[in-house]
């Protein structure tokens, strides 16, 4: 299983490719076969990109659950396969984003703007440097978060 880690920034080329990091390539689980499912976040101007294999495992998790004679199932998966895109490594190593995820990331290939691939775990989330930096919680913010997410963990696992 893949474990993506750090904060890496990038800058986006005026075609709108962005050199994936070496160091973060090299996170990549094998059975992705160098593959990326990019899905728009639900949450976030971003884009996370799942390795192949995690993506399958994910869309098969979740069509498990679905009725699809239920209509709120229905526009859920809809929406849940809209903005997907498939994004393979270039021979030089970069990863081209199209024209509709650039402009809702807020990124202008034009001026070479910068972006941040975070490892989340399981996947990448790719935002703009500004957006990411904006998103950073204060010391205080962090503790709060911290004891309402994980205080309640239980660890014998």
């Amino acid at each position: 299983m893949s474990r993506f880690r750090g904060d890496h920034y990038c800058k986006i080329d005026s075609k709108g490719r962005i050199l994936f990091p070496a160091k973060l390539k090299r996170q990549m689980p094998p059975e992705a076969k160098e593959v990326f499912i990019g899905k728009l976040s639900t949450f976030e101007n971003s884009l996370i990109l799942y390795p192949e294999n995690i993506w399958s495992h994910l869309v098969e998790r979740t069509l498990r659950r679905l009725n699809p004679y239920n209509a709120q199932h229905d526009q859920f998966r809809r929406n849940f396969f809209r903005d997907v895109i498939e994004l393979e490594f270039d021979s030089a190593g970069r990863i081209l984003l199209p024209r509709r995820f650039l402009e809702f990331l807020h990124l202008d290939p034009g001026t070479g703007g910068e972006v941040v691939l975070a490892g989340q775990g399981d996947w990448v989330e790719l935002m703009s440097k500004e957006r990411y930096l904006e998103t950073e919680l204060n010391r205080e913010e962090k503790r709060i978060l911290s004891e309402d997410v994980m205080g309640t963990f239980t660890w014998d696992d």
